[in-house]
């Protein structure tokens, strides 16, 4: 770790003992003990550029990846340190911004040549845009350079990545395993049993893909009810009723740029975006969180004996068309130009109605897939946490499936905007009449470019990032009869492409 951030506004004794409690809080990923002795010089009439640093990390540790990158930016305004543009680089990197995430770490570079950090988090950036080649020759020698140190596992991980990537199974395998004998740390152990699947599946090694996943899903697993699940989309649907959306708070926002995706994880979510995206008229912002958030404070303000619009507090019209309003210009600033912008935030299926209120004049792409190739998809792909706890299960990914359509087909009964239906399955296999079919949803002119989305050289941050970025395939679809043996206990809900 570099040190020495320039001093702040409060006595040094004082300061550093703070900073030091924070650090060890942090060390110990307590987000919470960390924010509550930062606080007071977070809210100095002077902040301080390293506990505005470690703020971010706190916010870093709770994925809130865009308050950490502007208080990243603050910090660096203040004072400049490697710390704050590392850590704003990792947070750009989940967000895909490659070319901004090199370049602060040849900034770092440039002042550090020999910083392992900046060395790594450019290495799996570059992998993950599919600059394979860029990425191998920072690898190779961080082999040789990490040997006997801390860093060692991270860069052999980054090595495995990139012998999945060159078709090497067996040597990644092999490496993996040899990692795995020494990782004590659980995310770090979870990341290698997931890259074991893959590396296993590409082989077709389908049985060591799925005890690999397996394997990583019961680290750090959660609890889900089915029953409770349906229970509450149950009270979300009478909440969110036509009826009593006509009393709901409206916005005045008149915009067409906004657009959204909604549908199950891994159902074709990150292929639609990067098509729309290719089209010189729109634009793709990833899984921006902002209408989340704000959902979010209204759930703490909501009042269920209160009739609407009394219910909703303080967020009265006003208050949702300042939301609606600061959301277009965030997107506009992050896409200049652009006539639609689409957002394919994962739990925008649930959001429907409040995106609707919010942006009348907006467009909805509800993303469709079979229920059995989005469990194994969900299986193997590492969305463990704390908003997808069902997808380490098949019968529980097949009850969440169920639960998503059902909200979809009730907003597509109750709101006025429109919402397209678009089947990964035909949109692979169809793409002559299915791409064009989105883009003229989206208002706008037929381009070929969207034809060429896999040329970007944007990147998408999702666990699709090696797909998305090569020509269009069809091997995806179906994938399940791969994992059929293992999921002969889950029942599937009927579907037709």
């Amino acid at each position: 770790m570099i040190t020495n951030f320039g001093p702040g506004s409060q006595p040094q004794s004082r300061r550093k003992k703070v900073i030091d409690a924070a650090r060890k809080h942090l060390n110990a990923r307590e987000a919470d003990k960390a924010e509550e002795v930062l606080r007071p010089l977070i809210h100095a009439s002077k902040p301080d550029p390293e506990a505005l640093f470690l703020q971010a990390a706190v916010y870093e540790l709770r994925h809130r990846l865009e308050p950490a990158a502007d208080l990243c930016r603050r910090s660096l305004a203040i004072f400049d340190h490697p710390e704050p543009r590392l850590l704003l680089a990792r947070c750009l990197r989940q967000q895909g911004e490659t070319d901004e995430v090199v370049s602060l770490c040849d900034q770092v570079l440039s002042r550090h040549p020999d910083s392992v950090p900046a060395q790594l988090i450019k290495c799996g950036a570059l992998e993950e845009a599919g600059r394979y080649a860029d990425a191998k020759a920072i690898a190779t020698p961080l082999l040789d350079k990490t040997r006997g140190t801390p860093a060692e596992p991270m860069a052999r991980y980054e090595w495995a990545k990139l012998l999945v990537q060159d078709k090497q199974y067996d040597q990644a395998v092999t490496l993996i395993d040899e990692l795995m004998a020494k990782a004590e740390q659980p995310e770090f152990r979870r990341g290698l049993f997931y890259l074991k699947a893959k590396a296993c599946d590409r082989r077709k090694d389908f049985a060591g893909a799925y005890e690999s996943a397996l394997a990583a899903n019961e680290i750090g697993k959660l609890e889900f009810s089915p029953d409770l699940y349906e229970q509450q989309v149950s009270i979300l649907i009478e909440n969110w009723s036509r009826e009593k959306m006509a009393r709901f708070p409206v916005s005045t926002c008149d915009s067409e740029v906004p657009v959204f995706v909604a549908g199950m994880p891994r159902s074709g979510t990150s292929l639609i975006d990067q098509i729309i995206d290719a089209h010189p008229k729109a634009a793709g912002v990833g899984e921006l969180s902002t209408i989340e958030r704000f959902a979010i404070e209204l759930a703490r303000e909501w009042d269920p004996d209160k009739e609407p619009p009394a219910s909703f507090g303080k967020f009265d019209s006003y208050r949702w068309s300042k939301t609606a309003k600061s959301y277009v210009k965030q997107i506009q600033e992050l896409a200049p130009g652009a006539e639609r912008i689409v957002n394919k935030a994962l739990g925008n299926n649930k959001l429907v109605g409040l995106i609707a209120r919010l942006f009348p004049r907006t467009r909805i792409i509800h993303a469709i897939r079979d229920p059995r190739d989005v469990a194994v998809s969900c299986f193997m792909g590492g969305f463990n946490n704390a908003l997808h706890p069902w997808t380490v299960r098949f019968d529980w990914v097949a009850r969440a499936w169920e639960q998503s359509t059902r909200m979809m087909e009730h907003w597509k009964r109750s709101l006025d905007v429109p919402i397209l239906d678009v089947h990964y399955e035909r949109l692979v296999r169809d793409p002559e009449h299915e791409f064009p079919r989105i883009i003229e949803f989206l208002g706008l002119e037929w381009d070929d470019a969207c034809r060429r989305f896999h040329e970007s050289r944007r990147t998408v941050r999702t666990l699709s990032y090696d797909q998305v970025n090569r020509p269009l395939y069809t091997t995806s679809a179906g994938r399940n009869a791969n994992y059929a043996p293992f999921m002969e206990e889950a029942e599937f809900p009927e579907y037709a492409a």
